[in-house]
């Protein structure tokens, strides 16, 4: 009897062939649901200056004045990442008007270029380039 047994498993095997082959078809189905087979018109454009460069680099800066500001904007608009060290501009001055005068300037050339700006513990602030790089940030 366990001869036959075996037998009869094959058709198990089967079945399970079967189901298999169908599953591309599914997982098809459940990446278009996701939108992953979007139409190209309603992805985002990179920015030409972008594809041209070919390349996006993460850049250390540190921030010593206010004059390194537009260094960093300038960075930003080429469409690098940009790490900012703010620890030797804090040690230098005596108020945090001035720290705040600078991030700000910073805000304004992110609005401008659809960037984002985030915090990174006390001493870093991360700056990113237009729509294509966001930066999660938790509640």
């Amino acid at each position: 009897m366990g001869f036959f047994t075996k037998i009869i498993g094959k058709k198990e095997e089967t079945s399970t062939l079967e189901k298999i082959n169908t599953a591309p078809l599914e997982t098809e189905q459940y990446l278009s649901k996701l939108g992953v087979f979007e139409e190209e018109s309603k992805i985002e454009e990179i920015p030409q200056e972008v594809v041209d460069s070919g390349v996006v680099y993460i850049k250390s800066i540190p921030l010593l004045t206010l004059s390194d500001v537009p260094r960093i904007a300038e960075e930003l608009k080429s469409g690098n990442i940009i790490i900012i060290y703010v620890r030797p501009f804090i040690q230098r001055v005596q108020s945090n008007n001035e720290l705040k005068r600078a991030v700000d300037q910073l805000r304004g050339v992110c609005r401008q270029i659809q960037g984002d700006i985030a915090q990174l513990g006390n001493e870093y602030v991360l700056v990113t380039p237009g729509p294509y790089v966001k930066i999660f940030q938790r509640g």
